[in-house]
């Protein structure tokens, strides 16, 4: 495919927070947020990308709307490289690029409506002020499944699946094609869960947008996603558009599929439980970053670096002995096989 037949592209991705120390406030060490990170996303698509906590995901998809200036690398934006633009030409972009925060509260400024919340991206951008933003405002509201009784309301005053809806409202304010999704239902309960993940495919549809889904539920991230990216420690170390659940072909990937909840006794205990801690992104391990946790770390994975390698049909996976391990089945395999739900 050509460049400009993705939507988004990302080049060897680095994010470094730098960490000081000592009375200048010298820079000693660096964390690798995100470490070399090389992913495209098609148009009309959902990325899906898992891990546990502090993995990179955010960061990811923060670098990748700017938010975050990168380290190193590329991001490449309808085949345009936007790592360096800036000023006006950023601002022209960040119109085609928009997010979705975890918190919704921490996100909407509780001193003002939320008809000047969705709004403002409208009045900022010389789009709409006055009674043409608030019938633009109250267009994208019902949208959401909001009405006119809501627009002069404040933040404070909705429910959290309520607050989410406002601010996908928002994010899709100036038509954008791209929109970050950073853990969205992660605040709400279950049936508040399943009733904004059916919203955001329904928008998904009706107006052509690309999603990044970053979450830590694995069977939510099944659900939205055409293809699926696990991240450990800044990598990414499988992506895969096959089900999670039952290809999984990175160690790590299937040590997280077998930690999925099952509601059935009879498959208690049988997840694979990881051996040590995650080892610290400042200073990470040579080799493979999974080996010191990997039940089948060998010598070569503690000195060479596994590419992110095509196994088959699209599957990539960044280790050495990728497509010749075998795990075994997991417990959420044998559960679907028993119960006949997959």
């Amino acid at each position: 495919m050509t460049e400009s037949e993705y939507l988004v592209e990302t080049r060897g991705l680095k994010k470094y927070f730098p960490l000081t120390g000592g009375v200048f406030r010298k820079v000693i060490g660096k964390v690798h947020a995100v470490d070399g990170v090389d992913l495209h996303i098609r148009r009309g698509e959902t990325l899906g990308v898992v891990g546990e906590s502090g993995c990179g995901k955010t960061t990811l998809g923060r670098t990748i709307l700017r938010l975050l200036e990168p380290t190193e690398g590329e991001i490449w934006f309808d085949g345009k490289n936007i790592t360096d633009v800036k000023g006006k030409d950023l601002r022209h972009i960040r119109r085609q690029m928009q997010i979705v925060f975890q918190d919704p509260m921490a996100s909407l400024n509780p001193r003002i409506t939320i008809k000047n919340s969705v709004g403002e991206p409208l009045v900022v951008n010389g789009i709409a002020r006055g009674p043409k933003m608030r019938k633009m405002v109250l267009e994208l509201l019902e949208k959401v499944g909001l009405t006119e009784d809501h627009l002069n309301r404040f933040p404070h005053e909705f429910s959290g699946g309520q607050r989410q809806r406002i601010c996908i409202a928002r994010a899709l304010a100036l038509n954008p094609e791209f929109v970050v999704m950073d853990e969205p239902t992660s605040s709400t309960d279950v049936s508040v869960q399943a009733q904004t993940l059916n919203l955001m495919k329904d928008l998904q549809d009706e107006l052509n947008l690309t999603y990044m889904f970053i979450s830590h539920d694995l069977s939510v991230v099944k659900h939205m996603s055409d293809r699926i990216a696990v991240m450990y420690l800044g990598k990414i170390v499988e992506l895969t558009p096959h089900d999670i659940f039952r290809y999984a072909q990175h160690p790590y990937t299937f040590a997280l599929v077998s930690a999925v909840p099952i509601p059935d006794p009879r498959f208690a205990g049988k997840a694979q439980i990881l051996s040590g801690e995650v080892p610290s992104p400042i200073n990470p391990p040579p080799g493979c970053r999974f080996n010191p946790r990997c039940i089948f770390a060998q010598e070569v994975c503690k000195t060479q670096e596994p590419e992110l390698r095509d196994v088959g049909d699209g599957h990539l996976v960044a280790c050495h002995f990728a497509g010749t391990l075998d795990f075994g089945k997991s417990a959420q395999q044998e559960y679907a096989e028993a119960t006949g739900s997959m």
